[in-house]
């Protein structure tokens, strides 16, 4: 239960990941001693031709690289910088209104293309042809928490304004925002006011519902079977916090901040907090007032879904951290699947998760292409309500890799 929302944006010192799961080669711009400014280019990362620049969260000074492990789980480079707390930021150019060229350059300048990777969000990617833009509201770590609703109250503006913007940028017509049904009046009003000349679709959702009513209405949207990359479904899907840094970035503001949930028995408070990118996680846990005494703990990072577990507190928080779930190791053992059609009956896309696993657990190949296993999503939903306590989603990738 979330008891706290907070804010933690001084942090004494930052550490910014050099690489990351998908670009793996860094050629280095800074060194030790060097004077940085917010948004400063301390990188650039590569994956084959392409690249990415790494920016700093902070000014201050470098005072040095280390080896810590990233969000992903793996060992990669960092730079440390003292933080002087002046928030000294380089010039930016500011937009009034941005053609969508210098949205797209905005975007990669800044290393914003990677905001969302959790789940079935995409990347902010304009190099396919893009139908629908798709922004989600509601969760932060679906389908358990939803968003600080103050924070889409007050940022109305700013995520009404990256919403329009990002679609400018993919030149797509179609816009789509999801919100809560719930969503409380004074912030319906104040995010409606925000949209009123924006031409965007609202979509509510009941999140109290687990049947992955994101993915269906998406599919709707296409019209056809999706791909397990929506972009390549012709589909932009990001959240909010997306949606306001780029609003930010075209203002000419660095983003430096994101909210990011700290849950489970192995803390002690359970709280939302606007952190600042490269504050490690075990200084953020000591803000939300320390660990629980527990004899073993669990570190998730990522959507409970989705995400992957750590076996450390020393990792930096990065603008796509969404969440970190700390608790005591509990030994659930897997049950046999009691064929109760669960995961069957909350699969967005329509597909049956147990008659695959079956298929799969036979090795009847020809059965997994008939039942269309390559239309799976991979959104986790079918392990998270079996009452089996079964990986499906792990058996229904396994299904996928052996037809290809």
């Amino acid at each position: 239960m979330i008891t706290e929302f907070k804010e933690y944006l001084s942090p004494s010192k930052v550490y910014i990941p050099l690489t990351d799961g998908e670009y793996k080669i860094a050629n280095v711009k800074v060194e030790q001693d060097d004077t940085v400014l917010v948004g400063q280019v301390l990188a650039e990362k590569f994956q084959g031709r392409s690249k990415s620049p790494v920016v700093s969260s902070v000014s201050g000074t470098v005072i040095g690289f280390e080896v810590l492990t990233d969000r992903y789980g793996k060992k990669v480079d960092h730079c440390v910088i003292l933080n002087d707390k002046k928030n000294t930021q380089i010039e930016l150019k500011s937009y009034s209104n941005p053609s969508s060229s210098q949205i797209r350059t905005a975007i990669y300048d800044l290393g914003l293309e990677k905001l969302c990777i959790e789940g079935s969000y995409t990347p902010l990617r304009f190099d396919k042809e893009v139908d629908h833009v798709v922004v989600n509201t509601i969760f932060v770590n679906e389908p358990a928490y939803t968003i600080d609703y103050f924070y889409l109250q007050d940022h109305a503006e700013e995520i009404a304004s990256g919403i329009s913007l990002i679609a400018k940028a993919a030149n797509c017509e179609s816009i789509t925002v999801l919100i809560d049904k719930r969503l409380p009046k004074d912030a319906l009003d104040e995010f409606g006011k925000s949209i009123i000349d924006k031409n965007i679709n609202l979509v509510s959702i009941d999140p109290q519902k687990i049947k992955g009513q994101d993915i269906r209405y998406i599919q709707k949207l296409v019209k056809a079977d999706l791909e397990v990359n929506l972009l390549d479904s012709g589909v932009i899907y990001v959240d909010t916090f997306a949606a306001k840094m780029v609003s930010d970035a075209l203002k000419g503001i660095v983003p430096t901040s994101r909210q990011v949930v700290l849950t489970g028995d192995g803390i002690k408070s359970n709280a939302i907090v606007e952190v600042r990118f490269g504050t490690l996680l075990s200084e953020l846990v000591h803000e939300v007032d320390g660990y629980n005494e527990v004899e073993e703990m669990v570190l998730h990072i990522g959507d409970f879904m989705t995400g992957i577990q750590v076996l450390t507190d020393e990792i930096a928080i990065t603008s796509n951290t969404n969440a970190f779930n700390i608790s005591e190791y509990r030994d659930d053992e897997e049950d046999v699947c009691i064929k109760c059609g669960d995961c069957n009956d909350v699969c967005p896309v329509g597909i049956l998760p147990q008659n695959i696993m079956d298929a799969e657990l036979r090795s009847v190949n020809s059965r997994i292409v008939d039942l269309n296993t390559n239309l799976c999503t991979e959104c986790g939903l079918c392990t998270y309500v079996c009452p089996s306590k079964i990986n499906v989603v792990e058996w229904v990738r396994r299904a996928k890799r052996r037809v290809g």
